[in-house]
Protein backbone atom coordinates (compact mmCIF):
# COMPACT_ATOMS: atom_id res chain seq x y z
CA UNK A 1 0.00 0.00 0.00
CA UNK A 2 1.16 3.52 -0.97
CA UNK A 3 0.29 6.64 1.10
CA UNK A 4 -0.12 9.97 -0.71
CA UNK A 5 0.48 13.26 0.63
CA UNK A 6 -0.12 15.19 -2.01
CA UNK A 7 -3.89 16.07 -4.06
CA UNK A 8 -4.59 13.98 -6.86
CA UNK A 9 -5.79 17.25 -8.66
CA UNK A 10 -4.02 19.98 -8.26
CA UNK A 11 -0.35 18.49 -6.62
CA UNK A 12 0.07 20.59 -3.70
CA UNK A 13 0.64 18.80 -0.14
CA UNK A 14 -1.80 20.81 1.69
CA UNK A 15 -4.29 17.66 2.77
CA UNK A 16 -6.37 18.49 6.30
CA UNK A 17 -8.25 15.64 7.89
CA UNK A 18 -11.85 15.29 7.31
CA UNK A 19 -12.75 11.84 9.00
CA UNK A 20 -11.06 8.61 9.65
CA UNK A 21 -12.87 5.36 9.44
CA UNK A 22 -11.92 1.99 10.38
CA UNK A 23 -9.71 0.57 8.41
CA UNK A 24 -11.59 -2.66 6.22
CA UNK A 25 -10.10 -5.11 3.53
CA UNK A 26 -10.30 -4.01 0.32
CA UNK A 27 -14.38 -3.60 -0.41
CA UNK A 28 -14.85 -6.07 -3.56
CA UNK A 29 -12.02 -8.92 -2.32
CA UNK A 30 -14.92 -11.40 -2.20
CA UNK A 31 -13.28 -14.64 0.11
CA UNK A 32 -13.97 -18.34 -0.37
CA UNK A 33 -14.51 -18.86 3.37
CA UNK A 34 -15.12 -17.29 6.40
CA UNK A 35 -11.79 -17.38 7.77
CA UNK A 36 -9.55 -16.46 4.77
CA UNK A 37 -12.48 -13.26 4.93
CA UNK A 38 -11.75 -12.74 8.71
CA UNK A 39 -7.99 -12.66 8.24
CA UNK A 40 -7.75 -10.43 5.35
CA UNK A 41 -5.11 -7.26 5.56
CA UNK A 42 -6.95 -4.50 6.72
CA UNK A 43 -6.16 -0.67 5.19
CA UNK A 44 -6.53 2.38 6.71
CA UNK A 45 -9.51 5.14 5.47
CA UNK A 46 -8.84 8.75 6.33
CA UNK A 47 -10.44 11.21 4.19
CA UNK A 48 -8.63 14.50 3.71
CA UNK A 49 -9.22 17.65 1.76
CA UNK A 50 -6.92 19.72 -0.57
CA UNK A 51 -6.97 22.81 0.94
CA UNK A 52 -5.94 24.03 -2.45
CA UNK A 53 -8.21 22.46 -5.51
CA UNK A 54 -11.39 21.21 -2.41
CA UNK A 55 -10.41 17.91 -3.49
CA UNK A 56 -12.07 15.32 -0.70
CA UNK A 57 -9.84 11.90 -1.21
CA UNK A 58 -8.32 9.02 0.50
CA UNK A 59 -4.30 9.20 1.25
CA UNK A 60 -3.97 5.09 1.67
CA UNK A 61 -3.49 3.56 -1.89
CA UNK A 62 -4.09 0.21 -2.45
CA UNK A 63 -2.39 -1.30 -6.01
CA UNK A 64 -5.41 -0.93 -8.36
CA UNK A 65 -3.45 -4.65 -9.40
CA UNK A 66 -4.66 -5.97 -5.99
CA UNK A 67 -8.18 -4.12 -5.91
CA UNK A 68 -9.01 -5.11 -9.63
CA UNK A 69 -7.21 -8.76 -9.83
CA UNK A 70 -10.46 -10.63 -8.80
CA UNK A 71 -13.14 -8.23 -9.44
CA UNK A 72 -17.00 -9.19 -9.11
CA UNK A 73 -19.13 -6.40 -9.22
CA UNK A 74 -21.11 -6.60 -12.38
CA UNK A 75 -22.84 -3.77 -14.17
CA UNK A 76 -25.49 -6.41 -15.34
CA UNK A 77 -26.38 -8.24 -12.15
CA UNK A 78 -28.51 -5.58 -11.03
CA UNK A 79 -31.69 -4.40 -12.95
CA UNK A 80 -31.69 -1.52 -11.63
CA UNK A 81 -28.05 -0.60 -13.53
CA UNK A 82 -29.31 -2.18 -16.66
CA UNK A 83 -32.38 0.24 -16.75
CA UNK A 84 -30.18 2.83 -16.11
CA UNK A 85 -27.94 2.23 -18.96
CA UNK A 86 -30.91 1.66 -21.16
CA UNK A 87 -31.77 5.19 -20.17
CA UNK A 88 -28.16 6.99 -20.59
CA UNK A 89 -27.74 5.50 -23.92
CA UNK A 90 -30.85 6.95 -25.22
CA UNK A 91 -29.82 10.42 -23.54
CA UNK A 92 -26.50 10.25 -24.85
CA UNK A 93 -27.12 9.10 -28.44
CA UNK A 94 -30.03 11.69 -28.88
CA UNK A 95 -28.28 14.76 -27.43
CA UNK A 96 -25.08 14.16 -29.61
CA UNK A 97 -26.84 12.82 -32.27
CA UNK A 98 -24.75 9.65 -32.97
CA UNK A 99 -25.98 7.39 -35.36
CA UNK A 100 -24.80 4.12 -36.34
CA UNK A 101 -21.52 4.00 -37.41
CA UNK A 102 -20.56 6.58 -34.63
CA UNK A 103 -17.59 5.64 -32.19
CA UNK A 104 -18.29 5.17 -28.39
CA UNK A 105 -15.51 3.84 -25.86
CA UNK A 106 -16.64 3.39 -22.53
CA UNK A 107 -14.38 3.62 -19.59
CA UNK A 108 -14.82 1.24 -17.04
CA UNK A 109 -17.12 -0.80 -19.12
CA UNK A 110 -17.31 -3.99 -16.91
CA UNK A 111 -18.91 -6.51 -18.46
CA UNK A 112 -20.17 -4.74 -21.26
CA UNK A 113 -23.90 -3.83 -20.58
CA UNK A 114 -23.97 -0.38 -21.16
CA UNK A 115 -21.85 -0.54 -24.55
CA UNK A 116 -24.20 -3.06 -25.69
CA UNK A 117 -26.95 -0.62 -26.00
CA UNK A 118 -25.04 1.54 -28.26
CA UNK A 119 -23.45 -1.62 -30.28
CA UNK A 120 -27.40 -2.23 -30.78
CA UNK A 121 -27.83 1.29 -32.77
CA UNK A 122 -25.46 -0.09 -35.20
CA UNK A 123 -22.36 1.91 -33.56
CA UNK A 124 -18.90 1.02 -33.34
CA UNK A 125 -18.33 0.67 -29.69
CA UNK A 126 -14.98 -0.21 -27.44
CA UNK A 127 -14.50 -0.80 -23.66
CA UNK A 128 -11.64 -0.41 -21.74
CA UNK A 129 -11.29 -2.23 -18.30
CA UNK A 130 -8.34 -3.62 -16.32
CA UNK A 131 -11.02 -6.20 -15.23
CA UNK A 132 -9.91 -9.62 -16.47
CA UNK A 133 -12.80 -11.80 -15.88
CA UNK A 134 -15.40 -9.15 -17.02
CA UNK A 135 -13.55 -8.30 -19.88
CA UNK A 136 -13.23 -11.50 -21.09
CA UNK A 137 -17.56 -12.10 -20.01
CA UNK A 138 -17.76 -8.68 -22.25
CA UNK A 139 -15.98 -10.03 -25.35
CA UNK A 140 -18.00 -13.17 -25.15
CA UNK A 141 -20.60 -10.84 -25.57
CA UNK A 142 -19.80 -9.09 -28.56
CA UNK A 143 -18.42 -6.27 -26.83
CA UNK A 144 -14.82 -5.59 -27.91
CA UNK A 145 -12.98 -4.89 -24.98
CA UNK A 146 -9.04 -3.86 -23.71
CA UNK A 147 -8.35 -5.36 -20.33
CA UNK A 148 -5.42 -2.90 -19.22
CA UNK A 149 -6.02 0.41 -17.51
CA UNK A 150 -7.09 3.85 -19.17
CA UNK A 151 -4.52 6.28 -20.09
CA UNK A 152 -2.31 8.15 -22.62
CA UNK A 153 -0.54 4.91 -23.77
CA UNK A 154 -3.52 2.74 -23.86
CA UNK A 155 -5.12 6.10 -26.26
CA UNK A 156 -2.35 5.70 -28.83
CA UNK A 157 -3.06 2.60 -29.31
CA UNK A 158 -6.82 3.25 -29.71
CA UNK A 159 -6.12 5.90 -31.81
CA UNK A 160 -3.83 4.07 -34.09
CA UNK A 161 -6.22 1.37 -34.47
CA UNK A 162 -9.86 3.10 -34.74
CA UNK A 163 -9.36 7.07 -34.51
CA UNK A 164 -10.41 9.50 -32.49
CA UNK A 165 -13.92 8.56 -31.37
CA UNK A 166 -17.21 10.51 -31.24
CA UNK A 167 -18.27 10.13 -27.27
CA UNK A 168 -16.41 8.85 -24.37
CA UNK A 169 -18.10 7.45 -21.31
CA UNK A 170 -17.09 6.91 -17.61
CA UNK A 171 -19.88 6.05 -15.13
CA UNK A 172 -18.10 6.12 -11.43
CA UNK A 173 -14.67 5.52 -12.89
CA UNK A 174 -12.88 9.09 -12.30
CA UNK A 175 -13.04 7.69 -8.39
CA UNK A 176 -10.90 4.56 -9.09
CA UNK A 177 -7.98 6.51 -10.50
CA UNK A 178 -4.67 7.84 -8.90
CA UNK A 179 -3.94 9.09 -11.87
CA UNK A 180 -7.33 11.84 -12.68
CA UNK A 181 -5.58 14.39 -14.93
CA UNK A 182 -3.72 11.36 -16.95
CA UNK A 183 -7.15 10.01 -17.76
CA UNK A 184 -8.41 13.46 -18.18
CA UNK A 185 -5.43 14.06 -20.85
CA UNK A 186 -5.75 11.04 -22.40
CA UNK A 187 -9.59 11.81 -23.14
CA UNK A 188 -8.65 14.78 -24.55
CA UNK A 189 -6.42 12.65 -26.71
CA UNK A 190 -8.99 10.70 -27.74
CA UNK A 191 -12.16 12.98 -28.86
CA UNK A 192 -12.57 14.12 -32.10
CA UNK A 193 -13.46 17.62 -32.23
CA UNK A 194 -17.16 17.82 -31.75
CA UNK A 195 -16.61 14.62 -29.50
CA UNK A 196 -18.10 14.92 -26.33
CA UNK A 197 -17.16 12.96 -22.75
CA UNK A 198 -20.07 12.23 -20.64
CA UNK A 199 -19.15 11.46 -17.08
CA UNK A 200 -21.08 10.25 -14.09
CA UNK A 201 -19.35 11.07 -10.43
CA UNK A 202 -20.76 10.38 -7.35
CA UNK A 203 -21.47 13.89 -5.50
CA UNK A 204 -19.70 14.30 -2.87
CA UNK A 205 -22.41 17.04 -1.83
CA UNK A 206 -24.75 14.78 -0.47
CA UNK A 207 -22.53 12.57 0.83
CA UNK A 208 -21.45 14.20 3.26
CA UNK A 209 -25.10 16.32 3.93
CA UNK A 210 -26.52 12.98 4.83
CA UNK A 211 -23.44 11.13 6.10
CA UNK A 212 -23.25 8.52 3.31
CA UNK A 213 -19.66 7.41 4.35
CA UNK A 214 -20.00 3.95 3.48
CA UNK A 215 -19.18 5.17 -0.22
CA UNK A 216 -16.17 5.80 1.14
CA UNK A 217 -13.53 2.60 0.78
CA UNK A 218 -10.08 1.85 -1.34
CA UNK A 219 -11.23 1.79 -4.49
CA UNK A 220 -12.82 5.32 -4.46
CA UNK A 221 -9.75 7.25 -4.11
CA UNK A 222 -11.85 10.81 -5.12
CA UNK A 223 -14.73 12.81 -4.01
CA UNK A 224 -15.68 14.94 -6.67
CA UNK A 225 -17.59 18.10 -6.23
CA UNK A 226 -18.71 20.20 -9.81
CA UNK A 227 -16.28 22.97 -8.52
CA UNK A 228 -13.40 20.51 -8.46
CA UNK A 229 -14.06 18.44 -11.55
CA UNK A 230 -14.74 22.03 -13.62
CA UNK A 231 -10.75 23.10 -12.25
CA UNK A 232 -9.36 19.98 -13.13
CA UNK A 233 -10.82 19.38 -16.51
CA UNK A 234 -9.84 23.21 -17.52
CA UNK A 235 -6.13 21.84 -16.23
CA UNK A 236 -6.37 19.11 -19.01
CA UNK A 237 -7.77 20.80 -22.25
CA UNK A 238 -10.91 20.15 -21.35
CA UNK A 239 -15.06 22.14 -20.27
CA UNK A 240 -17.40 20.96 -18.86
CA UNK A 241 -20.28 22.88 -19.97
CA UNK A 242 -23.26 21.05 -18.40
CA UNK A 243 -24.40 19.10 -15.69
CA UNK A 244 -26.96 17.11 -13.97
CA UNK A 245 -27.98 16.00 -10.68
CA UNK A 246 -28.73 11.75 -11.08
CA UNK A 247 -30.04 9.86 -8.49
CA UNK A 248 -27.29 7.17 -8.53
CA UNK A 249 -25.07 6.31 -5.87
CA UNK A 250 -27.13 8.42 -3.71
CA UNK A 251 -26.41 11.26 -5.63
CA UNK A 252 -24.00 11.55 -8.61
CA UNK A 253 -23.29 14.26 -10.92
CA UNK A 254 -23.49 13.68 -15.24
CA UNK A 255 -21.35 15.70 -16.38
CA UNK A 256 -20.92 16.55 -20.07
CA UNK A 257 -17.04 17.51 -21.15
CA UNK A 258 -15.93 18.93 -24.67
CA UNK A 259 -12.60 19.81 -26.12
CA UNK A 260 -11.49 23.40 -24.68
CA UNK A 261 -10.87 24.47 -28.73
CA UNK A 262 -14.86 23.63 -29.30
CA UNK A 263 -17.08 26.63 -27.74
CA UNK A 264 -20.36 25.54 -26.10
CA UNK A 265 -21.72 27.99 -23.60
CA UNK A 266 -22.60 26.66 -20.22
CA UNK A 267 -25.86 25.67 -19.44
CA UNK A 268 -28.69 26.92 -16.68
CA UNK A 269 -28.01 23.78 -14.68
CA UNK A 270 -24.80 23.77 -14.79
CA UNK A 271 -24.55 27.24 -12.89
CA UNK A 272 -27.43 25.63 -10.81
CA UNK A 273 -25.31 23.09 -9.40
CA UNK A 274 -22.21 25.40 -8.86
CA UNK A 275 -24.29 27.85 -6.80
CA UNK A 276 -26.30 25.09 -5.00
CA UNK A 277 -22.37 24.29 -4.30
CA UNK A 278 -21.07 27.90 -3.46
CA UNK A 279 -24.07 27.90 -0.82
CA UNK A 280 -23.06 24.91 0.83
CA UNK A 281 -20.07 25.83 1.31
CA UNK A 282 -17.98 23.02 -1.31
CA UNK A 283 -15.34 25.96 -2.21
CA UNK A 284 -14.77 26.60 1.42
CA UNK A 285 -14.93 23.36 2.67
CA UNK A 286 -17.29 24.44 5.31
CA UNK A 287 -19.87 21.63 4.06
CA UNK A 288 -17.18 19.51 5.65
CA UNK A 289 -18.27 20.28 9.34
CA UNK A 290 -20.04 17.97 11.15
CA UNK A 291 -19.82 15.11 8.99
CA UNK A 292 -17.88 13.13 11.84
CA UNK A 293 -20.60 13.41 13.54
CA UNK A 294 -23.29 12.37 10.99
CA UNK A 295 -21.21 9.24 10.37
CA UNK A 296 -21.14 8.16 14.53
CA UNK A 297 -24.65 9.11 14.71
CA UNK A 298 -25.40 6.57 11.44
CA UNK A 299 -23.43 3.71 13.23
CA UNK A 300 -24.76 4.38 16.44
CA UNK A 301 -28.27 4.32 15.44
CA UNK A 302 -27.50 1.23 12.93
CA UNK A 303 -25.58 -0.37 15.74
CA UNK A 304 -28.86 0.38 18.69
CA UNK A 305 -31.16 -1.16 16.32
CA UNK A 306 -29.54 -4.36 15.38
CA UNK A 307 -28.19 -5.13 18.53
CA UNK A 308 -31.95 -4.60 20.17
CA UNK A 309 -33.25 -6.72 17.57
CA UNK A 310 -30.89 -9.82 17.86
CA UNK A 311 -31.18 -9.67 21.79
CA UNK A 312 -34.81 -10.11 21.74
CA UNK A 313 -34.17 -13.03 19.15
CA UNK A 314 -34.97 -11.72 15.86
CA UNK A 315 -33.27 -13.30 12.92
CA UNK A 316 -31.35 -10.49 10.56
CA UNK A 317 -29.85 -10.94 6.91
CA UNK A 318 -29.16 -8.20 4.96
CA UNK A 319 -29.52 -7.75 0.54
CA UNK A 320 -26.63 -6.88 -1.19
CA UNK A 321 -22.88 -7.87 -0.50
CA UNK A 322 -21.24 -4.24 -2.09
CA UNK A 323 -18.66 -2.67 -1.56
CA UNK A 324 -20.47 -0.05 0.38
CA UNK A 325 -21.84 -2.96 3.19
CA UNK A 326 -17.99 -3.85 3.68
CA UNK A 327 -17.85 -0.21 5.23
CA UNK A 328 -20.97 0.42 7.28
CA UNK A 329 -20.32 -3.22 8.53
CA UNK A 330 -17.12 -2.54 9.71
CA UNK A 331 -17.31 1.31 11.09
CA UNK A 332 -20.83 0.41 12.55
CA UNK A 333 -19.41 -3.41 14.29
CA UNK A 334 -22.61 -4.70 13.07
CA UNK A 335 -21.04 -7.60 11.11
CA UNK A 336 -22.20 -10.08 14.31
CA UNK A 337 -25.47 -10.08 13.87
CA UNK A 338 -26.32 -10.41 10.41
CA UNK A 339 -27.11 -13.98 9.89
CA UNK A 340 -26.19 -14.20 5.74
CA UNK A 341 -26.52 -11.28 2.88
CA UNK A 342 -28.84 -12.10 -0.36
CA UNK A 343 -26.65 -10.83 -3.56
CA UNK A 344 -28.13 -10.98 -7.13
CA UNK A 345 -24.61 -11.35 -8.37
CA UNK A 346 -24.18 -14.74 -9.00
CA UNK A 347 -20.21 -14.38 -9.28
CA UNK A 348 -20.57 -13.53 -5.70
CA UNK A 349 -22.80 -16.51 -4.08
CA UNK A 350 -20.90 -19.11 -2.36
CA UNK A 351 -18.37 -16.81 -1.18
CA UNK A 352 -17.82 -14.11 2.34
CA UNK A 353 -17.80 -10.60 2.61
CA UNK A 354 -14.60 -9.14 3.13
CA UNK A 355 -13.27 -8.33 6.84
CA UNK A 356 -16.21 -9.65 8.67
CA UNK A 357 -16.92 -13.24 6.69
CA UNK A 358 -20.94 -13.38 6.54
CA UNK A 359 -21.98 -15.51 3.94
CA UNK A 360 -23.33 -14.21 0.52
CA UNK A 361 -26.18 -16.44 -0.69
CA UNK A 362 -28.62 -16.02 -3.88
CA UNK A 363 -31.87 -14.25 -3.85
CA UNK A 364 -34.17 -16.66 -3.69
CA UNK A 365 -32.83 -17.53 0.06
CA UNK A 366 -35.07 -14.56 1.19
CA UNK A 367 -38.32 -16.38 1.18
CA UNK A 368 -36.92 -19.94 1.70
CA UNK A 369 -35.16 -19.30 4.92
CA UNK A 370 -37.27 -16.61 6.47
CA UNK A 371 -35.73 -14.41 8.55
CA UNK A 372 -37.24 -11.33 10.77
CA UNK A 373 -35.74 -8.79 9.39
CA UNK A 374 -33.49 -7.82 6.25
CA UNK A 375 -30.91 -4.91 6.70
CA UNK A 376 -30.83 -2.92 3.19
CA UNK A 377 -27.93 -2.52 2.38
CA UNK A 378 -28.17 -1.87 -1.28
CA UNK A 379 -30.21 0.75 -0.45
CA UNK A 380 -29.83 2.76 -3.15
CA UNK A 381 -31.73 0.01 -5.23
CA UNK A 382 -34.59 0.24 -2.83
CA UNK A 383 -37.64 0.46 -5.20
CA UNK A 384 -36.23 -2.25 -7.31
CA UNK A 385 -35.53 -4.18 -4.34
CA UNK A 386 -38.65 -4.18 -2.37
CA UNK A 387 -40.60 -4.55 -6.17
CA UNK A 388 -38.86 -8.21 -6.02
CA UNK A 389 -39.24 -9.00 -2.99
CA UNK A 390 -42.57 -8.78 -2.54
CA UNK A 391 -42.86 -12.77 -0.80
CA UNK A 392 -40.57 -11.48 1.87
CA UNK A 393 -42.99 -8.53 2.84
CA UNK A 394 -46.12 -11.18 2.37
CA UNK A 395 -44.61 -13.30 4.85
CA UNK A 396 -44.05 -10.82 7.73
CA UNK A 397 -40.22 -9.27 6.79
CA UNK A 398 -38.93 -6.14 7.15
CA UNK A 399 -36.31 -3.89 5.80
CA UNK A 400 -33.96 -1.99 7.67
CA UNK A 401 -32.57 1.11 5.95
CA UNK A 402 -29.76 2.39 7.34
CA UNK A 403 -30.40 6.04 5.47
CA UNK A 404 -33.97 6.33 6.33
CA UNK A 405 -34.00 9.73 5.13
CA UNK A 406 -33.28 8.64 1.87
CA UNK A 407 -35.47 5.68 1.54
CA UNK A 408 -37.55 5.60 -1.33
CA UNK A 409 -41.04 4.20 -0.93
Amino acid sequence: MDTTSRCLVCGTDRLERVVALTPTPPANDIAPTAEAARSQCRYPLDLVRCAGCGLVQLVDVVPRSVLFADYRYATGAAPALVDHCRVLATRVTDRLGLTAGAKVLEIGSNDGTQLGFFAERGMRVLGVDPAVELGVYAQEQGIPTLTTHFGVETVEKILSDIGPVDAVLGSNVLAHVNDVNGVLRAIRLLLKPGGCAVIEVAHVLPMVQHGIFEFVYHEHLSYFSLHVLVQAAKANGLTVFDAELIPTQGGSLRCWIGRDDDARPSTAGFDRILRAEVDAGVPDGGFLDGFANRVDRVCTTLNDVLGGLSRVGRRICGYGASARAVTLLSQAGVGAEIAWIVDDNPRKVGKFTPGDGIPIVSSERLVADATDYCVLFAWNFEASIRARSAAFSAAGGAFVVPFPELSIR
